[in-house]
């Protein structure tokens, strides 16, 4: 009878530190998601302006390579 509940001492302190683990591993989680997050918001802002650059670019080249039409 000792024994069997030893066992469970054991195993009951056992699930306790694989809980606090868990707990750990899903803030752990979380904080990575939010960092995923973050990178992705300021990927956008920060090739927004090359997008942009080289929409202008193809414009001013559009523009400048029309041919002129015969008269």
């Amino acid at each position: 009878m000792k024994d069997l509940k030893k066992i469970i001492k054991e195993t009951e302190e056992n699930i306790k530190t694989i809980k606090e683990e868990n707990a750990k591993l899903k803030d752990e989680l979380d904080s990575l998601w939010s960092m995923m997050d973050e990178l992705k918001e300021s990927d956008i802002k920060n090739w927004a302006h090359v997008v942009k650059h080289l929409q202008e670019q193809y414009i001013s080249e559009s523009l400048i390579s029309t041919k002129k039409a015969d008269c």
